[in-house]
C-alpha cells in the first residue's frame, strides 16, 4: 500500500493456511495484505467460522472477531468481510480499501479460469507487466480445457502486457497464437502487425507484407490507426515542446544539457507510447 502500517494485535503460534492461493498468514496485517492481492483468487471460503476464531484467539482481536462472526452468521458477502478487516486494521486509504471490496464483488461468482484471467488483467492495468506474462503463462499450462476463444483472448493480453515490456518479438508471437487459436481474433491480427512494424525496418515490413497476402487486410487497419497517432502527434504539444528544443540547441554551447533534456523527452515519448498500447 506504499506507507508503514501500524502493528494490530498478536503475531499468531499457530498460522492460517489460506487455501485457495496456499499462503500461511501469522498476523491481521499479512490477512490484509493476502485480501489485497489476491481479490480476484479468493471467494466465499473466506466467510468462515474458522477465520474468526483465529482472528479471535491467536491475533487476539476479539473485537474484530465478534463482528465477523456476526456477519457470518447472517451470511455475508465475502467483499463486507474483507471490508470490515481492512478497515478495523487501517490499511490502506479508504479509496483503496473501496477498490478492494469492489474487486471482490466483481469476481463473487466467477469461475476459478476467469477470476485468474482477470487477476492477471489487473496486473497489466496497474503496470505490474512481468508478473501479469507469469500469470498468463500459468494459466495456459495449467487450464487445460481452456476453449480455443479463452486460449486467444489468453495470448492475446500476454502480447499487450509483452508490448508494454517493450518485448515485440514475444509480443508478436503471443499475438500470432491468439489468431492461431482464434481466426476470427482481428484484433489480435492487428496488434501482430503492430508489433512486426516495431520489430523490422520499413523494407523488412513492406517485404514481409508483400510475401504473405493474407495479412493484407488488417495491414490497412494497422495503417489508419498509425496515421491517427501521427496527426495527433503534429498537433500535439509535444510536438512543439521538441520542435523548441531542438531550436535551442543551435543556441546554447552546452550541448550535454540539450541531449539530458532530450534523453527525458524520449523516455516520456516511449512512456506515453507504451501507454497507447490496446487494453486487455
Amino acid at each position: 500500500m506504499g506507507r508503514l502500517i501500524e502493528a494490530v494485535g498478536n503475531y499468531a503460534e499457530k498460522p492460517f493456511h489460506i487455501s485457495h492461493v496456499d499462503v500461511n498468514v501469522y498476523c491481521i496485517e499479512e490477512l490484509c495484505y493476502v485480501f489485497c492481492n489476491n481479490a480476484f483468487l479468493l471467494d466465499k471460503s473466506i466467510v468462515n467460522l474458522e477465520l474468526a476464531k483465529w482472528v479471535d484467539e491467536e491475533c487476539g482481536l476479539p473485537e474484530l472477531a465478534k463482528s465477523m462472526y456476526t456477519l457470518i452468521h447472517q451470511k455475508g458477502s465475502p467483499s463486507a468481510l474483507v471490508g470490515i478487516v481492512l478497515n478495523y486494521v487501517h490499511y490502506g486509504s479508504e479509496q483503496e480499501q473501496r477498490e478492494i471490496e469492489e474487486l471482490f464483488r466483481e469476481s463473487a461468482d466467477m469461475d476459478v479460469c476467469t477470476k485468474r484471467k482477470n487477476y492477471a488483467d489487473h496486473l497489466v492495468l496497474n503496470g505490474r507487466y512481468a508478473h501479469a506474462v507469469t500469470e498468463y503463462d500459468l494459466i495456459l499450462d495449467e487450464m487445460r480445457t481452456l476453449s480455443p476463444i479463452e486460449r486467444s483472448m489468453l495470448y492475446h493480453n500476454r502480447g499487450v502486457a509483452m508490448c508494454r515490456l517493450f518485448n515485440f518479438s514475444e509480443a508478436a508471437k503471443s499475438f500470432l497464437k491468439a489468431v492461431e487459436e482464434d481466426p476470427s481474433n482481428r484484433e489480435s491480427e492487428v496488434q501482430y502487425l503492430g508489433a512486426l512494424r516495431m520489430l523490422y525496418s520499413d523494407e523488412e515490413y513492406i517485404s514481409f507484407i508483400a510475401d504473405h497476402k493474407m495479412w493484407y487486410e488488417p495491414s490497412l487497419e494497422l495503417e489508419r490507426r498509425m496515421t491517427e497517432i501521427k496527426n495527433e502527434f503534429v498537433l500535439s504539444q509535444e510536438k512543439k515542446q521538441l520542435e523548441e528544443l531542438l531550436d535551442q540547441r543551435y543556441k546554447t554551447a552546452d550541448v550535454r544539457m540539450f541531449y539530458d533534456e532530450l534523453s527525458k523527452r524520449v523516455a516520456t515519448m516511449k512512456w506515453n507510447y507504451r501507454e497507447m498500447i490496446t487494453e486487455p
